[in-house]
This record gives C-alpha cells, structure tokens and sequence, in this order.
C-alpha cells in the first residue's frame, strides 16, 4: 500500500521534476549575460566599428532592459556628433539574433550600400548605424531554440516598457537633430520582436504629441520608423490607428510602417497559437476597429493576431503592376527608388533582362492614417527571416524615398497631430 501511494505521490511530481530539468538544461546552455561588445580600458571604442566609408555603434541590453554598458550610448551619441549630416539607421533586432549574429553582416550590408547610393552622397549623408542587441537568441540548443518564443517575446517586452531602450532611441535621434533640420535625417527599423518594441516607442510618442508635450519636428524617435513582421499583437496598433483615424491624419506621409509578408508562418500561424492559449485566462471586451464600417468584434481577435495578420486593421497592399521600366542611369532597383519619385507610392523591383518591375504600396479599406500597415507579396519577402534580402531593402529604400521631403520633394506632408478628435469616426457607423 505504501508503494503504491508513493507511485501517486511521483506521478503529481513529474511535471515538476521535467519542468525542473527542463530549466537546469535550458540555463546551462544560455547565452552569457555579459555585453558581448564591451568598452574596456584597453579599448574604450570596442563598441564601434568603421567599415567601408561608415560606422556603426552598438549598444547592448540585458534581460530587464537595462544598459549593459553605458559607455556603448556615450560612444554611440559620440559618433552621430562628429559626423557632419548624419543619416542615422538604428536597427533593433529579434528572435535568434544578438550582436553577433549573422544578422550584424547583413544590416551592415545594407548600411554600406545605401552609403555608396548616388542619391544619398548628392546630398552628402554620412551613413551612421546604431545596432540595439539583446539577448534574442536565448540558446543554440535545437529543440530548446525553439520553443523559447515565449520566453524572448516577454524580455522584448520589457525592453519596450522599462526606461533605458527608449532612452536610447530618443538619445540618439536628439543628437542626429542638433545638427539642424536641413542636415540630419533618422530611421528607427525593428525587426520581429524588435518591431515590438519600435511600435511601442512610436506610441509613447505619437501620444506625447497628440496631447502637446512635445514639438512635432522632435517628438517621434525617429523621423521614419519600420517594423518587420512584427511578432507584436495587435491591440496596441488598433488603438493607435483608431487615434489618428479620430483626428483625420489623411493624405499625409507615413511616421510608421509595419510591413509583414503573408508567408510569415511565424506570425500568421504560430503566433496565433501561443497567444490562443494564453487569451484562456484573461477578459475580453467588444472594441470597434477604426474605419467606415466599424462594428464591434471581441478584443480577442487583436490580440491573438499581429497586425499584418488582423484582415481589420490592413490599409495597405503591395501590388504588381505588371508592368516594366528602364533604369534611367542603368541602376539596380535600391538605388532608382530613391533617385526618381514615381508618383502614387510605386516603386520598382529588379526584373529579368536588366529591366525593373513596377509596384505599388496601394492603399485599400477606408482608413488612411499615417500608420501604414502593408501586406507584402512573399515574393518580395519570402518568410519571417528575409528582410535582407535584395527585393525588400529595395522596397524600404522606396518608402525611404517616399517619406523623405529632401529626396523627394512631393512627399505628402506631415501629419498635424495636435487636432481634436472627432469621436464620431469612432462609433459605428449607419447600417
């Protein structure tokens, strides 16, 4: 009789003992807390690189958000004040990656080649990147990588809600502006769960501006702010969409775009899932998207989905044409999207026979707010992981362009935030 209550009593303990020796497996095999790139006394400028006519700074954060080593913002502050017109590219990065990742090579890439574009040096940008690291890649351990989502998307939620990645973000972007309107232009870009956090610094300061707490040419982070694939939900974006919507931002140039590619499995299948769960034990109220035809749908919905995966919120699609062009100066198409505004957001791709194909980043539904959020043909981005490569720095160069007034002249104009709103575009609408 005692064996047999003592086979019960090991049979209420194996969850525990697995979850036990799951945790001492997973911790032996994480990654180091330390920087990876740390300033020290023998090299004060460990933390940045120059490389191929521009520099790049990195400035690490540890599991709760904070500065790894403070002197990595000194040294990055540091080189935006000595470059003459900045053109500043602060990247966050996501799952699986940290500041020695391959994905360093490939922002550095890209980095290197917007530095050698015609349109960039006729109007003498100095290419400055800043890579903000984080532990995104919890553990090379095959099985235990993978199901370590859970676990990086609540640390990137921490770096999104506690004090110093923001600091960074906004530090940086102050200093790039002391260098005067005319000479200094900033792109935050976030990648996956990196695009969490760069939404949740453009919603801190659109609300700064909306309710005039700061300037409208010094209140956002950065002067153009890219999300891909974003692993957020989409709570967050409803609410933010719905506050522009109410203060008629229409026929202005976007402040964030969140663009996601209809193959991201990662969003659009296993984010849904781990969210499913979670949603079990939490409440829900009906809420009403913004828009003409805005009936009211559980609260659920967003948060279970991300934003270019909620069919509510979409205002933008990219589009082929169908149609082809020369490259007047012979250029691949990176480099003719940002010398040549063609008209009604269309932007072109390298085609077959030296020729480029014509896009469009096409408005659909009735809510157009400068929080564009694009759903992107997987051919130019194929999965979760590919935004390196050729069609999709191609098609961000184009949103570069188009956002940009001293690239483009005919750029929309900036959104005025400072308006009341109008509630009525928030209730539902006549059947």
């Amino acid at each position: 009789m005692r064996i047999v209550n003592l086979d019960r009593r090991l049979l209420l303990f194996r969850p525990a003992i697995f979850t036990f020796g799951l945790s001492a497996i997973w911790l032996g095999s994480c990654t180091s807390l330390s920087p990876l790139r740390p300033n020290t006394a023998a090299n004060p400028n460990n933390s940045v690189v120059t490389k191929n006519g521009y520099r790049i700074a990195f400035i690490e954060f540890g599991e709760q958000g904070s500065y790894q080593d403070p002197t990595q913002l000194k040294n990055a502050l540091d080189l935006v004040r000595i470059t003459d017109k900045p053109l500043v590219i602060t990247y966050v990065h996501g799952w699986q990656n940290n500041v020695e990742s391959a994905d360093v090579e490939r922002f550095e890439s890209l980095l290197a080649r917007l530095n050698r574009a015609p349109a960039i040096r006729a109007v003498r940008f100095d290419v400055v990147g800043v890579y903000l690291g984080w532990r995104g890649k919890l553990t090379p351990v095959p099985i235990l990588k993978e199901i370590s989502f859970g676990n990086r998307k609540a640390t990137a939620e921490r770096l999104a809600s506690n004090y110093d990645c923001y600091d960074a973000i906004a530090s940086i972007s102050e200093e790039a502006r002391k260098h005067g309107r005319a000479r200094n232009y900033t792109v935050l870009l976030g990648h996956s769960f990196g695009g969490l956090i760069v939404e949740r610094a453009v919603a801190h300061a659109v609300n700064a501006e909306i309710h005039g707490h700061a300037d409208s040419d010094r209140s956002m982070p950065a002067d153009l702010m890219i999300a891909v694939n974003p692993a957020s939900d989409s709570i967050l974006a409803r609410q933010m969409m719905a506050a522009l919507y109410s203060r008629r931002t229409e026929h202005t140039r976007p402040l964030f775009v969140s663009i996601t590619s209809t193959g991201d499995w990662a969003t659009g299948m296993f984010f849904p899932i781990g969210t499913g769960l979670a949603s079990v034990t939490k409440g829900f109220n009906k809420v009403r998207p913004p828009g003409p035809v805005n009936l009211p749908e559980s609260e659920r919905n967003f948060y279970t989905s991300t934003p270019g995966h909620n069919r509510t919120l979409i205002n933008r699609a990219t589009v082929d044409l169908h149609k082809t062009i020369n490259s007047p100066q012979r250029h691949p198409a990176l480099e003719t999207n940002l010398e040549h505004n063609l008209v009604g957001e269309v932007f072109t791709l390298d085609g077959a026979n030296g020729k480029l194909d014509l896009w469009q980043i096409k408005r659909i539904g009735g809510v157009d707010v400068p929080y564009w959020d694009v759903q992107v043909d997987p051919s130019i981005i194929a999965n979760h992981g590919d935004l390196w490569n050729e069609r999709a720095e191609a098609m961000m160069a184009a949103i570069f362009r188009m956002s940009n007034p001293m690239l483009n002249p005919k750029a929309r104009p900036r959104a005025n935030l400072h308006k009341q709103p109008d509630f009525s575009r928030l209730q539902s609408s006549p059947q």
